[in-house]
Parts: C-alpha cells; structure tokens; sequence
C-alpha cells in the first residue's frame, strides 16, 4: 500500500515522533543527546519552526512544533540526517539511525497544546527513567519551570495559556499519575488528532493541504527535473544500465518520490522501469544520503529549484 503523503500548511501544529531504527537507542551518551540538541537550536531558527516542547528519550523523540513557510519534511530531513551523520562518525557505525517514516500529527491546538506539552514532559517518568521530570536533563520541562525562552524551547504561549509557571506546575503534577495515553494515538483520517469535525475544518481552512491542487503533470516536473539536473530524459527512459545512467535515474526517482510526492507507480511508469525495483533502488538512495554528502548535496538544490517553480506545489514526504 503506497503511504499517504505529508500533509503541510503553515502554522499546523504537529506532534512528532522519530523512532529509532529496529527499536535501537539514538542517543548513547551526554555528548549525543547536546549533538542533537544543537542542531535543533539550528534547524529551527534556520526555517522559522516554534517549538512548544521536546523529550528526547533514549530511542526515540517527540517534538511538538510549528510550522511557518517551511515544510516539516524539509526541517526533519536537515535535522535527523545531520545528527545520524555526527552519530555514525562518534560512534563509528554507518546506515540507518532513525527509522524511514517518522510520525507527524497534525494536532488541535485549542484542545491538545497543553495537554501535549504535559505528556511529552512526563515521558521519562512513565518510562521510569526519573522519578520527578525536572531531573531529566534532555526535555523542555526546566525551561518551563524557569518561564524563560532557551535556544531550543518557547514555553511562553502555553504558560500563559495556563496562567504562569506555577499553574503549569500543578498541571504537570496533576498528569504525573497516568500512564501511556492511547488518546493521543487515535487518529481521526490516521492523520489529526483532535475532534471529529477537526479534519474537516483543517481540510476547509487550508484547500491545497499537501500540495493536491495545482501540481503539474508528472510529465512536465520529469522534464523539468532533469532540465535543471542536466541530464536526458531519454536515457533514463532507456535499457542502459551502466552506473552513471542508474545513478541518474536513482536520483531523479528520489527527487519525484520522496521530494515531492509523486506516486512510484507511475514515476516507475513515467521511466519504463518496473515498480518493484524502483522501490529498492529508492530505499538504498535513501540510505546512502547518510554517508555521501555529495549525493544529499546535490538533492537539495535540484528539491529546493523544483520547489521553487511557480508551477510546483509541493508534495513532500
């Protein structure tokens, strides 16, 4: 079954959850756990992103944010593969750190804002990593308490939400008993969390969510794809298969597929190759992107053109 693709518009509030690969720890030691911090101070300023709170656990994230112009996938890609990359060059391991498909919940901000911010922070006491959250030194919890803004984490809209820090105090301290909510899991449309009609309205308030209006032909973004990579189209059309030219198609299948959306079966289509294998050369790009910082490079620039054409509306997964 193909994956539904991200749905994106500014100012969504999504809850994200990055897990780590085959259940594996992401994070090994102090100095991992500031790598990553570090380079979500980065990302976050880079592209606009309000981040209301963070947990980092031993094998896996949650991040609850905002959006502004900048897809989410744009700044999930920068971040999880700059820190996979410093893991891999610590720790001298290579592949996959994360797993493929992390998980973003679009997320009703008048009903979950807090509630999420309380449930993330008590992460490592349900875990029983801590017996209280203010002695976790990797959440956004402190800076809570603290009622100051840190290079990470904005508490400020959801302590006035909650009427000052010692209110969030109580909050938190009144959540602290429960356990594993599954509330926050089901999913209206496997997507939102939130009232039924919450989808809807999502839906209605932002009419291209996810970039369904207004895409051109696969035809036209193949064209111009390989335009601004310089390469033939043809020859990706064609029985060669020497390196250069399987490189090329590779690539230009990532760009279409994971970049902007299109679906496999028909850029499989669109190349004369057959969905299957597609598949597979995709999944061993993608893991490449890790390690060859040249190949990531180059996929970058030929995503931020194409996203940046007027007759693109992205799609990005």
């Amino acid at each position: 079954m193909a994956r539904r693709p991200r749905l994106f518009a500014p100012g969504l509030l999504y809850h994200v959850i990055a897990r780590g690969n085959q259940r594996r720890p992401t994070f090994l030691d102090d100095q991992d756990y500031q790598a990553y911090l570090l380079r979500l101070s980065k990302y976050q300023t880079r592209y606009n992103i309000a981040l209301h709170a963070y947990c980092l656990m031993p094998n896996h994230v949650h991040l609850l944010l905002q959006t502004c112009d900048t897809p989410l996938a744009k700044f999930m890609q920068s971040l999880q593969q700059s820190y996979t990359q410093r893991f891999n060059r610590a720790h001298g391991t290579v592949g996959h750190l994360f797993q493929g498909r992390y998980q973003a919940i679009i997320c009703d901000t008048d009903q979950y804002l807090a509630t999420l911010v309380r449930y993330i922070h008590l992460n490592p006491v349900r875990a029983g990593l801590v017996d209280s959250p203010e002695t976790y030194e990797y959440s956004g919890h402190c800076a809570y308490l603290d009622g100051r803004r840190t290079a990470v984490v904005d508490p400020g809209l959801v302590l006035r939400m909650l009427g000052g820090r010692d209110r969030y105090r109580r909050f938190v301290e009144a959540g602290s008993t429960g356990g594993h909510e599954a509330r926050y899991y089901e999913l209206e449309d496997q997507q939102f969390l939130g009232s039924p009609d919450f989808a809807q309205r999502t839906r209605q308030k932002h009419p291209t969510l996810g970039g369904q209006t207004g895409r051109p032909p696969l035809e036209v973004a193949l064209a111009e794809l390989t335009s601004v990579l310089a390469l033939d189209v043809s020859s990706l059309r064609g029985p060669d298969r020497s390196h250069s030219v399987t490189g090329a198609r590779a690539l230009v299948s990532l760009v279409l597929v994971r970049r902007l959306g299109y679906p496999l079966t028909a850029v499989a289509r669109a190349l004369g190759r057959d969905t299957a294998t597609l598949s597979i050369i995709l999944s061993r790009t993608a893991s490449r992107l890790e390690t060859d910082c040249r190949l990531a490079a180059t996929i970058e620039r030929a995503t931020s053109k194409m996203l940046r054409s007027k007759s693109l509306t992205p799609v990005i997964r």
